[in-house]
């Protein structure tokens, strides 16, 4: 979990779990965990139903010394037919039935903790493209604020120690808790997080106070997971009706341009929620006023409620002049200066992997950036194409074991937004590469751009950066920070900035 970890007693356990079904509460309870190669001895489990759960994961619980167990109501049923495994944890532990485990995860790790997010501001960014830059803005804009902040996200986490590299977007409810706990040992006093709408799906953000909570969009993706785009929503939509453990609710910052975004402001201020929207229309709270968008930055004028703001920042693409606007919300949320949201802005010199330009002297510009989804793709080539010379060479393919529905729809955006198109192999997982390429290609061919098939991804970025001349811009989309490709189901170190730079040093030779 973390230094520092806390121990609580039978009387703790008492208050917060159902009277034991078998055995008795421990005394002392040393750690909370739902992974069973992470328990201790003295270890309270909860035993998380889902996709690739075994029963051995009990036994190995047990193996390892755990003391307790929490199970969902509806788990009891199998369990007992599991004689053997009943009667030892009957012998040696106790066992507590809950009926929402989910729940029961976020809230009780909560309290594990000291319930830390209650002592932090916590700001939660959810949408389908812009969370990662705009969590990264309201990291900068805290911090020119003198309210030191951390970062929970799909590129790093960093909770006061240096930042290291995510292994998921929102993490585990038990492993939320502890970073918040560690935030507040670390002295920060914010916390800047992207919220998945798996994340929401699955609860694992239940028992989180939220300050502020900010929607950028919602496009199509992971349908492969929610099934319709009405089902996405209502994962999204959770966040922005939080409900706060001590009844209060967040401040929502919400995008009014995209039109879920304008239902969901519509809602919110029917339920007499706090709210402020952003967006190019008039009603728009906050909203542009004379600004410029160039591959250099973006600089102009804001109007916020609160007067117009100068802004200054090296991010390109207009889809980053949206950023902006909702970390500028977020930062008024947390009633900051607008002096110092304009300096957090400026501070902020980009994103990994996000319209990440290579850098290696070329006369043609090399970006890198993590668009996946046909929207996202079509914001990223609007912005490059207004700055460019030349034409624009774009890279891109589509994860495998994901949703295919988006695969000819990001082909015929490729195809109308490019000069030329290499289509190669994104993370094709299980699935064959060619396979993938087939169903982008129709999208693809209609548009009569011509285009070439390369589903190894290392030879597509060679050939693109090859076909480029200057003037040119090459985009290689869809992995941006990523620094590997899963083939089948092996992880191999693949970034697509190094082999950019590795081709355009050998090209360039």
């Amino acid at each position: 979990m973390s230094q520092n970890a806390p121990t609580h007693d039978r009387n703790w356990l008492a208050r917060r779990l159902p009277t034991p079904v078998r055995g008795r509460f421990p005394e002392s309870v040393v750690a909370i965990e739902d992974h069973s190669r992470q328990v201790v001895p003295g270890t309270l489990f909860l035993v998380r139903p889902g996709a690739g759960f075994r029963w051995d994961f009990v036994e190995e619980a047990l193996d390892r010394g755990a003391t307790f167990f929490v199970i969902q109501r509806d788990q009891l049923p199998e369990l007992v037919q599991r004689a053997e495994l009943m009667e030892r944890l009957e012998k040696t532990a106790g066992l507590s039935l809950v009926d929402d485990l989910a729940g029961t995860v976020g809230s009780l790790s909560s309290e594990w903790w000291g319930e830390p997010s209650t002592r932090l501001r916590v700001v939660g960014v959810t949408g389908t493209n812009g969370k990662t830059t705009s969590s990264f803005l309201t990291r900068a804009v805290c911090g020119a604020g003198g309210m030191p902040c951390g970062l929970i996200g799909t590129v790093v986490f960093d909770v006061g120690e240096g930042e290291s590299e995510a292994p998921q977007t929102t993490p585990g409810a038990l492993y939320i808790q502890s970073l918040f706990a560690r935030s507040l040992q670390n002295s920060l006093t914010a916390v800047s997080m992207e919220v998945s709408s798996h994340a929401l799906d699955q609860g694992r953000l239940s028992g989180t106070a939220f300050s502020v909570v900010h929607f950028t969009n919602l496009t199509r993706d992971h349908l492969d997971y929610h099934k319709t785009m009405e089902h996405y929503f209502q994962a999204k939509r959770k966040l922005m009706f939080w409900r706060n453990p001590d009844g209060s609710h967040p401040v929502a910052v919400v995008n009014v341009d995209n039109p879920y975004g304008q239902q969901l402001a519509e809602e919110l201020f029917r339920s007499d929620r706090t709210v402020l929207t952003y967006g190019e229309g008039a009603g728009a709270m906050i909203s542009p006023r004379g600004t410029e968008v160039g591959l250099s930055g973006i600089r102009g004028t804001v109007r916020t409620p609160g007067g117009e703001m100068l802004i200054e920042s090296s991010l390109s693409g207009h889809y980053n002049l949206q950023n902006i606007m909702g970390a500028i919300g977020c930062g008024i949320a947390l009633g900051l200066p607008l002096d110092r949201i304009s300096e957090g802005i400026r501070s902020l010199r980009g994103v990994p992997g996000r319209f990440e330009r290579v850098d290696f002297p070329a006369e043609f510009s090399v970006i890198v950036d993590y668009a996946h989804t046909d929207d996202a793709l079509s914001n990223l080539l609007n912005a490059v194409r207004p700055v460019t010379k030349g034409k624009v060479i774009s890279v891109f393919g589509c994860g495998g074991d994901r949703d295919r529905g988006k695969r000819p729809r990001m082909g015929k955006v490729a195809g109308e937004l490019s000069d030329f198109v290499v289509l190669t192999s994104d993370n094709p997982r299980t699935e064959s590469p060619e396979a993938i390429l087939d169903e982008i290609e129709p999208g693809l061919r209609n548009t009569r751009t011509p285009y070439v098939r390369i589903s190894d991804r290392k030879v597509a970025i060679y050939e693109a950066v090859r076909r480029a001349r200057p003037g040119d811009a090459v985009v290689i989309a869809g992995k941006g920070h990523e620094n590997y490709q899963i083939l089948g189901k092996e992880k191999i170190h693949f970034d697509d900035r190094e082999i950019a730079i590795q081709a355009l040093r050998e090209l360039s030779s």
